[in-house]
C-alpha cells in the first residue's frame, strides 16, 4: 500500500521559492520529487490560525467515517452545520479535502481526504 503523505511546512517566502525552483529543475531533468505534496505557511501564527484543532478533527472524522454528506459529518462530530461548512470550505481551498457532488434522493456533497498522513515541519 502506497501512503499519500502531505507535508505542512512553515518557511519564508524566499525559502519556498528556492525549494520550488529546485523542484522544478529536478522535474525538468526527469527526476522524481521525493514528496510532491506540500502545503506551506509563512509563519507559525498563520499555520495555527488555519490548521485548528477543530479542522484537524474534521479531517480525522472524514478519513475514519467516510461520511456521505457534510450534514452527516456535522452530526457525527456533533457540531453546528454552519461552522462545519465554513471549516470544510477552508480545508477545500487549501486542497486538504476534495468535495464530490452526488445525488440520491437529494443533492449531496461528500467530503473526502486524499492523504493518509499529515506532518508539520518548521524550519528554524
Amino acid at each position: 500500500m502506497n501512503l499519500k503523505h502531505l507535508n505542512i511546512t512553515v518557511k519564508t517566502r524566499e525559502q519556498f521559492i528556492k525549494d520550488a525552483q529546485a523542484a522544478f529543475v529536478n522535474v525538468w531533468a526527469g527526476q522524481r520529487i521525493a514528496n510532491p505534496y506540500e502545503l506551506s505557511f509563512p509563519n507559525t501564527a498563520t499555520l495555527r490560525k488555519v490548521i485548528t484543532d477543530k479542522r484537524l478533527d474534521l479531517l480525522h472524522a472524514i478519513k475514519k467515517h467516510e461520511p456521505d454528506s457534510i450534514y452527516q459529518l456535522a452530526k457525527l462530530i456533533k457540531r453546528d452545520l454552519k461552522s462545519v461548512n465554513t471549516d470544510i470550505a477552508v480545508l477545500a481551498r487549501l486542497g486538504l479535502i476534495t468535495l464530490e457532488k452526488h445525488r440520491d434522493e437529494r443533492r449531496k456533497t461528500r467530503p473526502k481526504v486524499d492523504f493518509d498522513k499529515l506532518s508539520v515541519e518548521i524550519l528554524i
